[in-house]
C-alpha cells in the first residue's frame, strides 16, 4: 500500500475498507476465517453439490471462461432484492465500472492495489489532454469533487505502442422498461447477432450446480485446525491487552491503572497457495479454490493468497492471479518470498509441466524453503510419485531441535531413500487426503508425535534442465484398457467405466464422481485422465476431454445397466440445470428406454433414432445443430452445447439396446427371462458368461443367473435336467468369486448336489467338486482347517472319479486332473503332509507319461508338475533330497518354457516360468551360470517394473550363492545393490516390498559379518529397522526379521561402543523370542539374546545381568538340542548348542559362580564332542577353561 499523502483524511480509510469488501470476490487477500476466497476464486461449499458463479448477461449469452466481471457475485445471488434493480445499480456505479475496465483490459489486480491506484488517482495528474466529450462524470476534475477517467489519447482507445488502455466501445444498451425486461438465465437464447457480445460487466451472476473435487471437506478442515496454533518466528504483528497483569500492576500502584500489553502472535501467519499453469493442472483448478476457502475458513491466517505460476517466453518466472492471464499481468516471481518467515507456501502440481522440465520449479521451492515452511500438494497417486520430475524419498519428518514452535522440519532418510545433493532442500509432498494433512499441520503447529512417516523431495538452487523424452508409438486399444485395469486403482478403474456413459466436461466429470464415487478423490480423476485413455480436446475451452477411438466401447463393456442409469441421471439433471427444461434432454430419454425395456418396436426405433441423429449433429428435421464439443461462438471458442449428451446417450443405447439392422426390434438379449426350452436357455446363458468372460461386464453374468434360475424354478420334476442344474451351479459360483456371500455359495451348493444326483453326468461332478472346494477354502478363511479338509478330501474324490472315467478325451482329462492337483496342493498347504505333494508328483507323472508323443504338451502339464517338484524341494529335509527334487524341477520348467514359446504365450507367463526356472537352478546347486543367463536374457525381454524388480532379486540371490559357493565378499555387496534396485521398483504397500527389503538387509548384515564389514552396519541397521516398520507384526516372518535386526544392531555396537544400539538390541530381541516359532528360531534368538544381556555390565557393572544372560544361553542351548534330534541334518544345532553352554560358563565365571560355570562348560563339552573334529579351537577353548576352573 503507497504510504499517505498530505491531506488524505479518515474517512479514506473507510473507503478502502469498504472497497476491500467489495472488491473481495476478484481479489487476492482476505483476513479471518470469515472473508472471501482469494485472487478471484470462489468459496467451495462443504457439501458434495458445490455451486461456482457464472456470469449470464442480461441478454442471454454467458461470459467467457477465465473473465472476471468484477462485480460481487455473492450480492447477485442474494434473495429479497430485484435483479432488475441490482443490474440498474451496477450499471451507474463508477466503482463498479472502472473495475470492470481493468479486468477486461487484461491487468489482474488485487483490492490491495486496486485501492493505492484510486487514491492514486485522487493526487496525480492525467498527463494525456482531455476530451471533454469523453470524460465520465458530469464535473472536469477538481480533486474531492468526483473521481474522472479521461480515455486514451488514441481513438483506438490505446497508447499508440499497442497497449490497450480502456476496453473497446460497446453498442449502446436497448432501454427496455423494469417491469418488461426478461433476463435468460440459459446460454444461447439471446438477442440475434449478440451472442458473446455482451460485456461481462453487464452480466447476472447466478449459482449453478458444481461438484466439488475433495471428498470430506469437513473432514479436512477439522485435520488442518492444529494450524491454529502455529507461530511463526517472525515478531508478532499486534499487541493485546493482558488483563490479569493490568489488574495486578494496577493494585500494585495503588489504583493507578497503567495497562499492560502483550504479544498477539495468533493469526500473524499468511498461507502461500500455489499453482502451476501447465495444460494438465487445469483440472485442479477447482481443488485449489477449495483448498483456499478451507484455509481461509481455518481462522489460522491473516491472509490467503493464491497465485498460479507461468513460464513465460523469455524463460522466466511470472506470477498472476489468474490459470489464463493476459501477458501484461505477468509478475515477478521475488513477490513471492516473504523474509519474515511468516508465509506458509503450499504448491499443488503434478511436477510434471514446463517449469519442472525447466528447473524453474525445484529452484523457486528452494528459495521460499529458505524463509519458511513449503510443501508440494501432489493430486497423482503415490505410485507414480517416482515418475515426476520431483521424485520422493521415504523416510521420516520431525522437528529440529529448539525452544521455537517455529522450528524448521527436519528429514531423516529410510533404507530406500534416493540419496539427496549436498546443497539440496527436502520438500514434503503430501497426498491430497485429511490425513495426511493434518499430520503435516501437526508438525508444523509442534503437535503430536515427534517423528511422522513421509515423502520428500530434494530441491536445489541450481537444479538443471531435464531433456524431453520423445513420445511413445501408439497403444492399440485392447493393450491400452488392459494395463489401464491392471495398474489403476479399483476406485480409478470404476470411474472411468462409469466416465464412459457421460460426456467428458470437467464439470461433469467432478459431479460423476462425486455422486458415484464420493469416497473418491484427486488421485483417482488423475489416474484415469493420465492413463492416455482420455485425450484434451483442441480449443481454447480446457474443461473439454475425449476417449481415445475406441476406448468408450471398451470402457462400456463392464458397466451395468443400474449404473447406466444412475450415470445418465445425472447427466440429465446436469442438462436440465444448464440448458433448462424446454429443449431435449436426450440422457432422460436414455434412461427412459433403459428402465422401461423394450415396448412398441417402432415408438423405441423412433426415439433411438432421434438421439443418433442429434448424436450425429443433425436435428429430426435434418437441420443441422453443430458438431464437436460444443456450439462455436462468433469470436471462435467453444461454449457448451447439448450434443455431447446426445452422443453418449446414443452409445449407451446402442451397448444395452442395439437395434438389428432393419432398425424394428429390439435385441434378443434385452429379455433374459423369455420361457424357452431348457437346453436353449443353457446356451444362451453360456452365450452371457462367455460375452461376462470377453468383456468383463457382470450384467450379463446376472443375466444368465436370473435366466438359469427362472428355467429352475419352472421345472415340473426338480433335477429332472442335470444340465440345467449344472450350468446354474457352475454360473453361482462365478458370481460367488466376484461378489462372494454365504447365500451365493450355499445355492451354487444345492444346485450341483440336485444336478450330481445324476451319478452318470461327469460336469455335474466336476462342479460339485469346485463348490466343494470353494466352500473348503471359505471355512479355511475363518480358522475351520479341519471342516476345510474334510471337504477337500471330498472334492478329491469326486475329480479323481471324473478323471478315471472311460472315453474321456485328453484334453478335458488334463482339465480334470489340473483341477485335482489344485485340491491336494490345498490340502498340503494347510496340513502341511508332504506326502500329498507326493501325489500331486505322481497323478502329473502318470498324465505325462500317456500323453501322445505325436502331440506337443501342453505348458499347463509341465507348469504343474514344476510347481510340486519345487514345493517338495522346499520341504525336504536333506540336502540330497533337496537338491535331487530341485533338479526334477529345472527340467520340468525348461519343458514348460520350451511349450510356452511354440504356445505363443503371453510375455508375462514366459517371464514367470524362467523365474520359477531359476528358483529351481539356485536349489539344485552348482548351475549358477545357466541361472545368471537366464536372469540376463529376462531382464533385456521385460519392461514390467514388477517384473524387472523379481528378476533383479533373483540377480541378487544368484550373488549370494556365489559367496556361500566360496566367492569374495563382493558378491554380497553386489547382491544388495541388486536387492536395493528390486526395492526401488517395487511399491512399499505391496507385500512383495517387504521380503524384498528383509533379503537385502540380510545380505548387508552377512557383509557386515566379514572382516571390513563395519562400513556396512550402519546401512544394514536402516534396511532392516525398514523391514521391521513393513512387516505386519502377525507375519510369521516377523521374529526372524527381528532377529537379523538384534544382530546388526550388536555388531555395531561392538564396532562404536554406543550403548544405546545394546538397549534397542535387548527390546528387538525380547519381542522375537515372544513370537518365535520352531525350536532352531527359538535357539539363535535366545543365543544372540544372551549375547546383548552379556555386554551390558560393561557399561552398567550390574551382576543382575549376567544371570539373565546365563538363563538365556540356558534357553538357547535347550531350544537348539530339541531342533537338532528333529533334523535331518542337526550339526549346526548341534554346534549352537555347545556355544550357548560355553557362554553360559562364560556368564557364570565372570558373576564369580565357579561350579555354576564348571557345569555349563562340561556340557558344552559334551556337545563338542558330538561334532568331527570335536569343536575344532572352540572345543578346545571351553576345555582349557574347564581345566583352569578345577585344577
Amino acid at each position: 500500500m503507497a504510504e499517505r499523502g498530505p491531506g488524505r483524511q479518515p474517512d479514506d480509510d473507510r473507503a478502502d475498507d469498504d472497497l476491500t469488501a467489495r472488491t473481495a470476490p476478484n481479489g487476492g487477500t482476505h483476513g479471518g476465517p470469515e472473508s472471501g476466497p482469494a485472487d478471484g476464486q470462489e468459496s467451495s461449499q462443504e457439501s458434495s453439490q458445490e455451486t461456482s458463479s457464472e456470469s449470464i448477461s442480461e441478454s442471454g449469452s454467458g461470459a467467457g471462461p477465465g473473465e472476471d466481471t468484477g462485480e460481487d457475485t455473492g450480492a447477485a445471488t442474494g434473495c429479497g432484492t430485484d435483479p432488475d434493480d441490482r443490474a440498474a445499480a451496477r450499471a451507474t456505479d463508477p466503482l463498479t465500472r472502472v473495475v470492470s475496465a481493468i479486468s477486461r483490459a487484461g491487468l489482474d489486480p488485487d483490492p490491495a492495489e486496486i485501492a493505492d491506484a484510486l487514491w492514486l488517482a485522487r493526487w496525480s495528474r492525467p498527463t494525456a489532454r482531455p476530451d471533454p466529450e469523453t470524460l465520465v462524470g458530469p464535473h472536469s476534475g477538481s480533486p474531492g469533487a468526483g473521481v474522472e477517467y479521461p480515455r486514451a489519447h488514441r481513438p483506438d482507445g490505446t497508447d499508440g505502442a499497442g497497449t490497450r488502455l480502456v476496453p473497446p466501445a460497446q453498442p449502446p444498451p436497448v432501454h427496455v422498461p423494469p417491469e418488461d425486461r426478461v433476463i435468460s438465465l440459459y446460454p444461447g437464447e439471446g438477442y440475434p447477432g449478440q451472442v458473446g457480445s455482451t460485456p461481462a460487466g453487464a452480466a447476472l451472476g447466478v449459482a449453478v450446480p458444481e461438484a466439488g473435487t475433495l471428498p470430506q471437506l469437513l473432514e479436512l478442515q477439522s485435520a488442518l485446525r492444529p494450524l491454529q496454533r502455529y507461530r511463526s518466528p517472525a515478531r508478532p504483528l499486534r499487541v493485546e491487552l493482558d488483563e490479569s497483569a493490568t489488574a495486578e500492576r494496577a493494585a500494585r500502584a495503588g489504583g493507578l491503572l497503567l495497562p499492560v500489553f502483550r504479544p498477539a502472535s495468533h493469526g500473524d501467519a499468511a498461507m502461500q497457495l500455489l499453482m502451476d499453469t501447465s495444460s494438465s493442472m487445469f483440472v485442479w483448478e477447482r481443488m485449489l479454490r477449495e483448498l483456499s476457502s478451507v484455509f481461509e475458513r481455518l481462522g489460522a491466517f491473516h491472509e490467503v493468497h493464491v497465485r498460479y505460476l507461468h513460464a513465460t517466453p523469455d524463460g522466466t518466472l511470472g506470477v498472476s492471479g489468474r490459470f489464463d492471464p493476459e501477458p501484461a499481468s505477468l509478475r515477478s516471481a521475488e513477490q513471492l518470498s516473504d523474509p519474515t518467515g511468516r508465509r506458509i507456501t503450499l504448491m499443488v502440481s503434478d511436477c510434471a509441466g514446463p517449469l519442472w522440465r525447466s528447473g524453474q520449479a525445484h529452484r523457486l521451492l528452494h528459495r521460499l524453503s529458505r524463509h519458511g515452511p513449503v510443501g508440494v500438494l501432489q493430486p497423482l497417486p503415490a505410485r507414480l510419485w517416482s515418475r515426476t520430475l520431483l521424485p520422493v524419498s521415504y523416510g521420516v519428518l520431525h522437528r529440529a531441535e529448539g525452544m521455537l514452535l517455529a522450528s524448521p522440519l527436519r528429514f531423516s532418510p529410510g533404507a530406500t531413500g534416493v540419496p539427496a545433493a549436498p546443497d539440496a532442500l527436502p520438500v514434503p509432498v503430501l497426498p491430497p487426503t485429511a490425513a495426511a494433512l493434518g499430520a503435516w499441520a501437526r508438525l508444523l503447529a509442534g503437535m503430536g508425535a515427534g517423528e511422522v512417516p513421509a515423502a520428500v523431495g530434494w530441491v536445489r538452487a541450481d537444479q538443471p534442465a531435464v531433456r524431453v523424452r520423445p513420445r511413445r508409438a501408439t497403444v492399440p486399444v485392447p493393450a491400452l484398457v488392459r494395463r489401464f485395469r491392471a495398474a489403476a486403482s479399483p476406485a480409478a478403474a470404476q470411474l472411468a467405466v462409469y466416465l464412459a456413459a457421460a460426456p467428458l466436461f470437467l464439470p461433469v466429470i467432478q459431479l460423476v464422481q462425486r455422486t458415484m464415487l464420493p469416497d473418491s478423490g484427486p488421485a483417482e480423476l488423475a489416474e484415469v485422465l493420465l492413463s492416455g485413455l482420455v485425450v484434451r480436446k483442441s480449443g481454447d475451452d480446457q474443461r473439454w476431454y475425449h476417449f481415445a477411438p475406441g476406448v468408450r466401447d471398451a470402457l462400456l463393456g463392464p458397466l451395468g445397466v443400474d449404473e447406466a442409469r444412475l450415470v445418465l441421471k445425472h447427466c440429465s439433471e446436469y442438462v436440465e440445470q444448464r440448458f433448462g427444461k424446454s429443449g431435449p434432454n436426450f440422457p432422460a430419454l436414455a434412461i427412459t428406454q433403459l428402465a422401461e425395456g423394450p415396448g412398441d418396436p417402432t415408438a423405441d426405433a423412433a426415439v433411438r433414432s432421434a438421439v443418433q441423429h442429434a448424436a450425429r449433429g443433425f436435428g429430426p428435421d435434418g437441420a443441422g445443430s453443430g458438431s464437436g464439443a460444443g456450439r462455436g461462438g462468433e469470436d471462435g471458442t467453444i461454449t457448451e452445447s447439448r450434443q455431447p449428451f446426445a452422443e453418449v446417450a446414443a452409445r449407451v443405447l446402442e451397448r444395452f439396446m442395439p437395434l438389428p439392422d432393419d432398425g424394428t426390434a429390439p435385441s434378443p438379449y434385452s429379455d433374459p427371462y423369455e420361457a424357452v426350452q431348457s437346453s436353449t436357455v443353457v446356451q444362451r446363458a453360456r452365450d452371457l458368461a462367455d460375452r461376462f468372460t470377453a468383456e468383463g461386464m457382470v450384467q450379463n453374468l446376472l443375466d444368465a443367473v436370473a435366466m438359469l434360475r427362472r428355467a429352475a424354478a419352472e421345472e415340473r420334476v426338480r433335477g429332472l435336467d442335470p444340465e440345467l442344474w449344472t450350468e446354474l451351479a457352475q454360473q453361482l459360483l462365478r458370481l460367488w468369486r466376484l461378489r462372494g456371500g454365504t447365500d451365493l455359495l450355499g445355492e451354487a451348493r444345492e444346485a450341483a448336489e440336485t444336478a450330481a444326483a445324476h451319478h452318470s453326468s461327469l460336469p455335474a461332478r466336476a462342479v460339485r467338486a469346485r463348490v466343494l472346494q470353494a466352500t473348503a477354502q471359505e471355512l479355511a478363511a475363518i480358522g475351520d482347517n479341519r471342516g476345510a479338509l474334510e471337504l477337500l478330501q471330498r472334492a478329491d474324490r469326486e475329480f479323481t472319479a471324473v478323471c478315471a472315467a472311460p472315453g474321456l478325451d485328453s484334453a478335458k482329462q488334463l482339465d480334470a486332473t489340473l483341477e485335482r492337483v489344485a485340491v491336494l496342493e490345498e490340502q498340503w498347504a494347510i496340513s502341511g503332509d508332504t506326502a500329498l505333494l507326493q501325489e500331486t508328483v505322481g497323478t502329473l507323472e502318470a498324465v505325462a507319461d500317456s500323453w501322445s508323443p505325436q502331440r506337443p504338451r501342453p505348458s499347463e502339464l509341465s507348469l504343474a508338475l514344476g510347481r510340486a517338484l519345487l514345493r517338495l524341494a522346499d520341504a525336504a529335509g536333506s540336502r540330497e533330497r533337496k537338491q535331487t527334487y530341485a533338479q526334477q524341477a529345472g527340467r520340468s520348467y525348461a519343458g514348460a518354457l520350451i511349450a510356452l514359446r511354440r504356445e505363443q504365450a503371453a510375455p508375462e507367463a514366459v517371464t514367470a516360468a524362467t523365474l520359477s526356472l531359476v528358483d529351481a537352478e539356485l536349489l539344485s546347486g552348482g548351475r549358477l551360470v545357466e541361472a545368471q543367463r537366464l536372469v540376463d536374457r529376462a531382464l533385456g525381454e521385460t519392461r514390467d517394473r514388477l517384473q524387472r524388480a523379481a528378476i533383479l532379486a533373483r540377480a541378487g540371490r544368484i550373488r549370494v550363492a556365489r559367496h556361500a559357493e566360496g566367492g569374495p565378499p563382493g558378491e554380497l555387496e553386489a547382491a544388495a545393490g541388486r536387492f536395493e534396485e528390486a526395492c526401488r521398483l517395487t511399491p512399499r504397500d505391496r507385500t512383495e516390498y517387504r521380503d524384498l527389503v528383509a533379503e537385502w538387509g540380510a545380505a548387508l548384515l552377512a557383509r557386515s559379518e566379514l572382516p571390513g564389514g563395519w562400513t556396512f552396519v550402519n546401512r544394514a541397521v536402516l534396511v532392516l529397522r525398514d523391514c521391521r516398520m513393513e512387516t505386519p507384526e502377525s507375519d510369521p516372518q516377523q521374529p526372524e526379521r527381528l532377529l537379523m535386526l538384534g544382530r546388526a544392531l550388536i555388531l555395531r555396537y561392538r564396532a562404536e561402543q554406543e550403548l544405546v544400539d545394546l538397549r534397542e538390541a535387548e527390546q528387538v530381541l525380547g519381542l522375537a523370542a515372544q513370537g518365535a516359532d520352531g525350536a532352531d528360531l527359538a535357539a539363535r534368538i535366545w543365543f544372540e539374546l544372551g549375547e546383548s544381556h552379556r555386554l551390558v555390565p560393561q557399561h552398567s557393572r550390574r551382576p543382575e545381568r549376567l544371570d539373565q544372560a546365563a538363563e538365556a544361553y540356558r534357553k538357547a542351548a535347550a531350544a537348539a538340542s530339541d531342533a537338532a534330534r528333529s533334523s535331518a541334518e542337526p550339526e549346526p544345532m548341534v554346534r549352537l548348542a555347545a556355544r550357548a553352554h560355553h557362554w553360559r560358563g562364560d556368564a557364570y565365571e565372570t558373576a564369580r559362580r565357579p561350579r555354576a560355570a564348571v557345569d555349563a562348560y562340561r556340557a558344552a563339552l559334551r556337545q563338542w564332542r558330538q561334532l568331527p573334529d570335536d569343536g575344532g579351537e572352540e572345543g578346545r577353548d571351553t576345555g582349557a577353561r574347564l581345566d583352569a576352573l578345577t585344577s
